[in-house]
């Protein structure tokens, strides 16, 4: 009995250390696809776009002429691009 409870527990915990990995692997994809240009969504919920890439920090410019500097970390998602309507 004991040794199915500890099977079911390493299951349970491998299980855990891959959904891990598996997150902090697509976190790093999407930092490495950063590229000045790139309408980006942070955790605040703020967008806005990549106007320089410095290092860890990254400057976004979410209104005209409105720029902040950020921790690469923060953005979220890329957003896709939206065509303008004229």
């Amino acid at each position: 009995m004991d040794y199915i409870l500890l099977g079911v527990l390493a299951v349970m915990i491998l299980l855990l250390v891959q959904q891990n990995r598996k997150r902090k692997k697509d976190a790093e994809s999407l930092l490495s696809s950063l590229a000045v240009g790139a309408s980006v969504i942070l955790h605040s919920g703020i967008k806005g776009t990549v106007t320089e890439i410095n290092g860890d920090d990254i400057v976004i410019e979410s209104t005209p002429k409105t720029k902040l500097v950020v921790v690469k970390a923060a953005v979220r998602a890329i957003a896709p691009a939206v065509a303008e309507e004229k």
